[in-house]
C-alpha cells in the first residue's frame, strides 16, 4: 500500500493503522485547506471496505438517515464540530450501540447497522469541548484514532514532495505530462510564500500555473499573480477556467461527455461555460 504526499510523516503510522482497522472511528484534525476530506476518503480506500459505499455527510439530511443508507460503508461527517448536540448524540448513541432509529408504521425502532464513522474536525474543537459547546464523550471516542494535520507552512522538509506530487496529479489530470518540475525562479516563489490556504491553495495555483505552461516546467510567468496575504483568485478565475477547459477540449478532441467527465461537472453546466467563454463551434 503506497503512502501519498498530503499525509504528513509524522501521522503515517497512524493513518496505515487506521486503514488497516476496520470499523474503529478516526478523526482528522486539521485548519482549512489541510487535506483532512482528502485523508478520510484515503483511509476509507485502502480499508478493507474500499469496495463499499462511501458518503460525506451532508447537511440537509439526518445523521441517522445518513448512517441507515451507509450500511456496510463507511461516512465522513465534515467539520464534526458544528453539528447540534443533538446529531452528536446521534452519532456518540451509534458508536455505543451501533444502532441508530427508524421508523416502522409510525414507531421508532432500533436499526443495527454496519457503518464506520471518520469526522473531521478543526483543531479548535478541543477547547469547544472543554467549553461544552461539544460532545465530550463523543471527542473521546473519534480519538481512538487521531490524525493531526498541520498547516502547510508547518510542513516545510515535505513541501518538496507535496509540489511535486500535485503537480503529477494535475499534469496527469489535464494531461500534460510534457511538465516535469519547476524552474528556479518559480520553485523559489513558491517556497517563500507562506501558503495561509495550505493544500488547497497550492492545488489551485499549480492548476492555474500547469494550464498556462508550455515547456517541461513550470515558470515564473505561468504562476498567478500573489498577493499580500494570499493568492488573488478573483481575478484569475475566470481566465483560468477558460484556459482549462479550452485545454481539455483539445485533449479531448472536442468530445463533450469525455470533457465534461475530466471537468467534473454536468453536460448542461460544460455547455454553459463553454458559450460563457466563447469557447462553442
Amino acid at each position: 500500500m503506497s503512502m501519498v504526499y498530503f499525509i504528513p510523516s509524522s501521522q503515517r503510522k497512524i493513518a496505515l493503522s487506521a486503514a488497516q482497522s476496520d470499523d474503529e472511528p478516526v478523526l482528522v484534525i486539521g485548519g482549512t485547506g489541510t487535506g483532512k476530506g482528502a485523508l478520510a476518503k484515503w483511509i476509507h480506500k485502502n480499508s478493507p471496505r474500499a469496495a463499499q459505499i462511501c458518503i460525506m455527510a451532508t447537511r440537509d439530511r439526518t445523521i441517522a438517515e445518513q448512517i441507515r443508507d451507509c450500511n456496510g460503508g463507511t461516512l465522513i461527517v465534515d467539520d464534526i464540530a458544528n453539528y447540534p448536540v443533538s446529531e452528536q448524540l446521534v452519532v456518540l448513541n451509534f458508536l455505543k450501540t451501533r444502532a441508530v432509529s427508524q421508523s416502522d408504521k409510525g414507531v421508532n425502532v432500533p436499526m443495527i447497522a454496519n457503518v464506520r464513522i471518520i469526522a473531521t474536525a478543526v483543531p479548535q474543537i478541543d477547547s469547544r469541548a472543554r467549553a461544552g459547546m461539544f460532545n465530550d464523550e463523543l471527542l473521546l471516542r473519534l480519538s481512538k484514532n487521531r490524525i493531526e494535520m498541520p498547516n502547510l507552512a508547518e510542513r516545510e522538509d515535505e513541501f518538496e514532495d507535496i509540489a511535486m506530487g500535485i503537480l503529477q496529479e494535475i499534469t496527469q489530470e489535464l494531461h500534460k505530462e510534457h511538465i516535469k518540475g519547476y524552474s528556479e525562479t518559480a520553485w523559489r516563489k513558491l517556497r517563500d510564500y507562506d501558503w495561509p490556504g495550505n493544500l488547497r491553495e497550492l492545488r489551485n495555483v499549480l492548476r492555474m500555473a500547469a494550464v498556462s505552461c508550455d515547456s517541461e516546467r513550470i515558470e515564473l510567468r505561468d504562476l498567478p499573480d500573489f498577493g499580500h496575504d494570499k493568492i488573488n483568485f478573483q481575478a484569475t478565475r475566470s481566465e483560468f477556467e477558460k484556459i482549462y477547459l479550452s485545454e481539455l477540449l483539445k485533449s479531448f478532441n472536442h468530445d463533450l461527455d469525455k470533457t465534461a467527465r475530466a471537468a467534473r461537472m454536468e453536460r448542461v453546466t460544460l455547455l454553459e461555460k463553454l458559450k460563457i467563454h466563447g469557447l462553442m463551434h
